[in-house]
């Protein structure tokens, strides 16, 4: 509930027309054009905006806005008669200043923290933030910090995301299509010629069909169950546990132990430094890993789960039935399971395409189709390994629609919450900047082990 100042305030905000109707481009158009916006997000945008200088007004802190406000700051900006002679002094009752920030880790670490004490101020007078219009941290001060004018005239703008996001999937449509494609081809090839037609059985590309409805059956049956009476409450724990395995659960204890100060991370050495005494009010997972920052401080060490006992947060996730018993999936990744990933999504590609090359050459189609038959039991046995291997870290159904419930309502701007969900990619400000770079580090390392020539 705003008080009687604050709420006369914001009515005055509201009341408040950026656009003059006499210029026929306007302050929404500008948005608009400048920024690729919708009409729909232009006019949200502008009512966000109202509520940050509001905040600016209220708070006793300095008020950071969102990329998306801070743009419509920017136009206003430009406005320059209407903004200082007007704006200012008769509807926000002050001066406001734009002050970007000097550049180096201290002062990112702060605009760090006041954009999360915006946030938190935020929700005290407004509730939740739309998340399209104010972005988490790792976002507004990584990706958005990125952000250049292009003109569309000179360039063709192709959004990433969707095309990493559903590489595999294309890749799988069309290879099917390819391979439907192929077989009636191949169809009319053999009908052209009889003798072929006898040595040859078509339908025989088919039998994998019979393993991998086996498999769906039996990874169906396995995953169940799909609902239940309520959806219990996680810690952050058992969040990280669910979205990542007992990997994610650990490297959460050690970013919330450097996050409150307790370790410091030194990115030359990918080590860290106990910086204060261990609490004995820490979780017991963070108490874990202090003891085994005392034994060997490296963070590929600290990474290992098997000196860690997680036991009790697959239990009760076992216990509310998101994971599968340990008996009945795979709880470690394993090395064939990126072969089986790759038949699954581009099998089709490869045979269909194999399949229409060969067609130059009847006799080397012959030889093809003979050949292919002949691995049709390793066939059948990749796509019934896939389909039974392929667990989704161990989660049941239910647990599935559970964890993607959390972060379809996840609004949060904390980082360590954000973290549980997912992981290292959300590290971001001061010290978590420091980690963020051994996680990389580190990433690199492994990546290189595990290359050959």
């Amino acid at each position: 509930m705003l008080k009687i100042a604050h709420s006369e305030l914001y009515q005055r905000l509201k009341k408040y027309q950026l656009d003059e109707p006499r210029h026929e481009l306007g302050f929404t158009r500008h948005l608009i054009r400048n920024n690729g916006w919708t009409e729909n997000y232009a006019d949200r945008a502008i009512a966000e905006y109202k509520k940050f200088v509001f905040l600016t007004v209220v708070s006793d802190h300095q008020i950071v806005p969102s990329d998306t406000v801070d743009q419509v700051w920017h136009a206003h900006l430009l406005l320059t008669t209407s903004y200082w002679e007007e704006f200012c002094p008769q509807v926000l009752g002050k001066k406001l200043h734009h002050h970007p920030t000097k550049g180096g880790k201290e002062e990112r670490a702060k605009f760090h923290e006041l954009y999360r004490q915006t946030i938190d101020s935020y929700q005290q007078h407004f509730g939740k933030p739309p998340l399209d219009i104010w972005s988490p941290p790792e976002i507004r001060f990584g990706k958005k910090v990125k952000m250049q004018r292009v003109s569309k005239v000179d360039n063709w703008i192709i959004p990433k995301k969707p095309l990493q996001k559903n590489l595999a999937k294309l890749s799988f449509i069309a290879g099917l299509i390819i391979f439907v494609l192929a077989i009636v081809i191949v169809q009319k090839v053999l009908a052209s010629n009889p003798e072929a037609s006898e040595s040859i059985h078509l339908w025989d590309w088919f039998y994998f069909l019979i393993p991998a409805g086996a498999g769906l059956l039996i990874r169906n049956r396995i995953r169940q169950p799909s609902t239940q009476d309520q959806k219990p409450l996680l810690t952050e724990y058992e969040i990280a546990y669910l979205a990542g395995g007992e990997q994610r659960a650990i490297e959460l204890a050690i970013t919330k132990l450097v996050y409150q100060g307790y370790l410091k991370p030194n990115v030359r050495y990918r080590t860290f430094a106990i910086a204060k005494i261990m609490d004995p009010e820490l979780a017991n997972l963070e108490q874990q890993v202090m003891i085994q920052t005392r034994i060997n401080p490296e963070f590929k060490h600290l990474r290992i789960t098997k000196p860690y006992n997680t036991d009790s947060l697959r239990t009760r996730l076992e216990q509310d039935r998101l994971k599968l018993r340990k008996k009945k999936c795979r709880v470690s990744p394993h090395p064939l399971e990126y072969f089986l990933s790759f038949w699954q999504y581009y099998f089709f590609l490869l045979i269909g395409s194999g399949i229409l090359l060969s067609l130059f050459e009847n006799q080397i189609l012959r030889a093809f189709l003979t050949n292919f038959n002949e691995i049709e039991p390793l066939r059948r046995g990749i796509v019934f390994l896939i389909l039974c291997l392929k667990m989704l870290d161990g989660r049941t159904y239910w647990g599935d629609l559970v964890l993607k419930d959390i972060r379809k309502k996840d609004v949060s701007f904390d980082p360590i919450q954000r973290f549980a969900l997912y992981g290292e990619s959300t590290l971001s400000g001061g010290v978590l900047d420091d980690l963020k770079q051994i996680y990389k580090a580190q990433k690199k390392e492994d990546e290189a082990a595990g290359c050959g020539c």
